[in-house]
């Protein structure tokens, strides 16, 4: 057991008693006092370092950064801290490592021995950053491995970036090291000033956590109103956490900090007056406010403060240690023995150990567990780390053992408390997954064959729990370890497939083999599946690399991918073909222009296919910054080529620096901002309106209203439906997407000029999360024009409507809008036929005649004719009476949630589907609401 020596009670650095200030809102500094024999010493003149300093860095040399094996102490060198240190980056050498590293030339990097942070320099900013002076990178010193996405200066609701326009570097005597970045906050119309922002990042030689302070002056001449102030942070690939909270923050909270916990390293961010922070989080961000300040008077200045503080592991045991230390605390340290059910040793294995921690004689559990401890475990890391003083529950889970029991130890200040833990035996599960009318795969596969990805989910057969997330099975094949017991599994590839599905007993020591095999079913031909926005790491909010990226887009079954990086242009086909997925998959070049300027009028436009200016760097070839959509389009049509552009929604779980597109007007009200961007539909502006992203349903529904009287107003555009994904779990790619029709549907040969025909002119598309529906009347297929007087001479249209779905995908009623308005009761869908592949089909058949009078009256929820008798085959239903040129939609939806696929909250999951609105036009002239027939 090591010990800690006795030290005197010293003064700490400024980020040290910063630290200690925010930590008692969380009841960590009076565990902290507890815990420790004697208060920190300070060490090199600034660093505070808890009781058992030499016992402390010795823990975090030889298990927070991977060391030597148990017992080997680092070396102690004895001697005073470095100075901390600024400089600029050069070259690859200087800059910070991994998929998310934003560092290039120019920028400035703050560094220590112990953390190191990327300021970008002045000028065009990363990601959503409309400029630089932003924190754009954060590692370890040692690992030097980004994982972070950017920390954005962030003032006002709505929120305003600060335009940093230069910076400048210095040190102190005290060994600590300063960024300096400069700037202002203005609107396009400053209309009586500007307020002008400092923020300051200060280091000092041994801390672990980086002061940040933002300093305002009104230097107007009338008072500015309140303000928020605070910071929007983009975790990239740290998932982000607060105490008594789930991993995955949604929604608004107040916390005493946030966190984010990536791979190899963590992050928290952390207010300094002891106050609570409030944040409003999402998918891959966090919108923090850290303060509130009153109107400014001119001349009038505010302040505020914060720490980022960076721990040396990826797990949420790392950031609650450190928290605690920073807050004057003395860490003891846990070390694990794993042993199998003989006692016998086992070797370092991957997973995760729990420390609960338990109240004692009745009380209540210590305050250090504000999070959710666990300690990642690898193949090559010592069993052991630092943790926070208090009584725990040790358990382990992991490499398909589970711990038999958890073992009770007590940590103290300084000491290293032992646990034992008795494993599961694991058992092996072979899989093998081929698709229906391939040949059996070869016993050896050809490793530089095309890749054939399937998704692969594993859930007890008993309780139904799954046992991990979801799988990749990249070449047909895959072998996992699991725990001795009956296990379920599924594979799938999207909603075309059936499922394939069988369970397997797993035997302790034994390999169990598998053979399952995918069935496509659905009758997709003519239409290639999209996803026409997601983000890989290149965007600062989004912790996914390339590479996964696009496996993943396989094994859902997508075909055609569209790279939408923000403000940064992108080309993933060159990573397609590295990958083998040539004949699956098609990446377009694109980017997603963002601005949250105020006074810009512009969410995101994404723009796709680039051609050279995906190889540019950071803008592209267009600017944004300031920019309105209008300036953006031209821009844009100026451009040699044809392409797409497409208005995408800032969807409620958006980072708030997507700013707002379409402030909200009553439907046919004159013409909404969204309505001058969309134009006339005649090709200047924008030619797609995205009306579905991820799984806001609710926002959906919101967006389609718009829809509707965009259309009425004569505002022909195509609706679009895209994941906007920027992880993997809860965003799945894919989900929704939208078909676009084509000549050829082979990803491998995709006339990409005739995609862009298809979304800009004939805009006949299906947008689903599962179900797969069409519609003409008569030979017209939606996206298109129809002539309803051609029917009135012989006779009625018929108004076709066909449902195909995959057996796990539930659709259970067709809703026909005319104008937007629902054209009678929802008609129930019952699966009436099994086409041979598999699928279930419905097809209907409504019948279609000009109404008398001369014109339509504002349509009714209750409008439309009553459904007729129905039969076998394709069913007969009233008809449906048109007046004046209008547009038809249908639209399926299903009760049954899209499990075992998606997981999550049901109501998110549901199936849905819609087609392309199809014109109609009933006084002849070749036109329907500003939509002109085909020639």
């Amino acid at each position: 057991m090591t010990r800690s020596p006795e030290c005197p009670r010293t003064p700490g650095s400024p980020a040290r008693r910063a630290a200690r200030r925010a930590l008692r809102s969380a009841r960590l500094f009076a565990l902290a006092l507890a815990s420790a024999t004697c208060a920190p010493p300070v060490q090199g003149g600034s660093v505070v370092v808890s009781s058992g300093a030499v016992e402390r860095l010795g823990m975090l040399c030889r298990w927070g950064r991977g060391g030597a094996e148990q017992g080997d102490l680092c070396p102690r060198d004895g001697g005073a801290a470095q100075p901390a240190r600024v400089r600029r980056i050069t070259g690859p050498a200087d800059a910070l490592s991994g998929p998310l590293a934003a560092g290039r030339p120019g920028d400035y990097v703050l560094e220590n021995d112990e953390i190191a942070v990327v300021v970008d320099q002045p000028g065009p900013g990363a990601g959503l950053a409309e400029s630089g002076g932003n924190l754009v990178d954060a590692a370890d010193a040692r690992a030097r491995r980004d994982e972070l996405g950017q920390i954005v200066t962030r003032l006002g609701a709505p929120p305003r970036q600060v335009i940093y326009r230069d910076i400048t570097t210095g040190g102190g005597e005290d060994g600590a090291a300063w960024i300096e970045a400069r700037g202002e906050v203005r609107g396009r119309d400053p209309a009586g000033g500007a307020l002008s922002v400092t923020t300051r990042y200060t280091l000092g030689p041994r801390d672990r956590a980086v002061m940040i302070t933002t300093s305002l002056r009104n230097d107007g001449d009338r008072p500015l109103e309140a303000l928020d102030l605070g910071d929007v942070v983009h975790w990239g690939a740290a998932e982000h956490v607060a105490p008594g909270m789930a991993p995955g923050l949604r929604g608004e909270r107040e916390a005493p900090y946030l966190a984010g916990v990536g791979a190899g390293v963590a992050y928290a961010l952390a207010p300094v007056d002891g106050a609570a922070v409030r944040a409003r989080s999402g998918e891959g961000f966090s919108d923090v406010t850290f303060a509130r300040q009153a109107a400014l008077p001119p001349g009038g200045r505010a302040a505020y403060q914060r720490i980022l503080a960076i721990a040396p592991r990826g797990d949420s045991l790392a950031v609650e240690t450190e928290l605690f230390f920073l807050g004057g605390g003395a860490p003891g340290g846990v070390a694990l023995e794993l042993v199998d059910g003989r006692g016998g040793p086992l070797p370092l294995l991957a997973g995760k150990a729990t420390l609960t921690p338990i109240a004692e004689d009745g009380a209540a559990p210590p305050p250090a567990a504000a999070l959710d401890l666990w300690l990642r475990t690898g193949d090559s890391a010592p069993l052991a780390a630092e943790a926070p003083p208090g009584l725990y529950l040790v358990g382990f889970e992991g490499s398909g053992r589970r711990a038999l029991g958890s073992a009770r130890i007590r940590i103290r200040a300084g000491e290293i408390a032992p646990a034992r833990l008795t494993l599961s035996g694991a058992g092996r599960l072979y899989l093998g997954v081929r698709e229906g009318g391939a040949s059996a795969p070869a016993v050896d596969p050809d490793p530089l064959g095309p890749l054939a990805p399937a998704k692969v989910s594993l859930f007890d057969a008993a309780t139904g729990k799954a046992l991990s997330p979801p799988r990749l099975a990249l070449m047909g094949e895959l072998d996992v370890a699991l725990p001795p017991g009956r296990v379920r599994v599924v594979a799938s590839r999207g909603p075309e497939y059936a499922l394939t599905e069988a369970t397997v007993d797993i035997a302790d020591g034994g390999t169990s083999r598998l053979d399952l095999t995918l069935e496509r079913v659905v009758d997709t031909s003519g239409y290639i599946a999209c996803d026409l926005r997601q983000h890989t790491a290149r965007s600062a909010d989004a912790g996914v690399s390339s590479a996964a990226r696009l496996v993943w887009n396989a094994a859902e079954g997508v075909e055609c991918a569209v790279a939408s990086e923000h403000n940064l242009a992108s080309d993933l086909q060159r990573d397609v073909a590295a990958l083998r997925l040539e004949t699956r998959l098609r990446a377009l070049p694109g980017v997603e222009l963002t601005s949250g300027r105020s006074g810009a009028g512009l969410g995101s436009l994404s723009v796709f296919p680039l051609g050279r200016e995906a190889d540019a760097p950071r803008e592209g070839a267009l600017r944004w910054v300031d920019e309105t959509a209008s300036e953006i389009l031209r821009e844009v049509r100026a451009l040699p080529g044809e392409r797409v552009v497409q208005v995408s929604r800032q969807h409620g779980g958006g980072s708030p620096l997507h700013g707002s597109w379409a402030p909200q007007v009553a439907p046919d009200q004159g013409p909404s901002p969204l309505a001058q961007i969309v134009g006339d539909g005649a090709g200047a502006g924008a030619d797609a309106v995205e009306v579905w992203t991820g799984r806001d349903a609710a926002a959906r529904d919101r967006a389609l209203e718009e829809l509707w009287a965009l259309l009425r107003a004569s505002h022909p555009v195509t609706p679009t439906a895209t994941s906007d994904s920027h992880g993997l779990r809860g965003a799945e790619a894919g989900y929704p997407r939208t078909y676009v029709a084509v000549a050829a549907d082979d990803p491998g040969r995709l006339d990409v000029a005739d995609l862009v025909a298809g979304l800009r002119r004939r805009r006949d598309v299906v947008i689903t999360n599962g179900p797969f529906v069409t519609m003409r009347l008569g030979d017209t297929r939606q996206g298109g024009v129809a002539s309803a007087r051609r029917g009135s001479r012989g006779g009625p249209l018929s108004l076709s409507i066909r449902v195909e779905r995959a057996p796990w995908v539930d659709a259970r009623e067709l809703h026909v809008l005319v104008g937007g308005v629902a054209s009678g009761a929802p008609i129930p869908l019952e699966g009436t036929r099994t086409t041979p592949a598999g699928a279930l089909l419905d097809e209907i058949a409504i019948p279609v005649v000009l109404g008398g009078g001369g014109g339509r009256r504002p349509p009714r929820p209750d409008a439309g004719a009553a459904r007729g008798d129905r039969g076998t085959g394709q069913r007969a239903h009233g008809a449906i009476s048109v007046a004046e040129d209008t547009f038809v939609v249908a639209i399926v939806r299903g009760r049954r949630p899209l499990e075992p696929v998606l997981a999550g909250d049901p109501g998110e999951i549901l199936p849905f589907a819609m087609t392309a609105p199809l014109w109609i036009d009933a006084d002849g002239d070749g036109r329907s609401l500003g939509r002109a027939a085909a020639p």
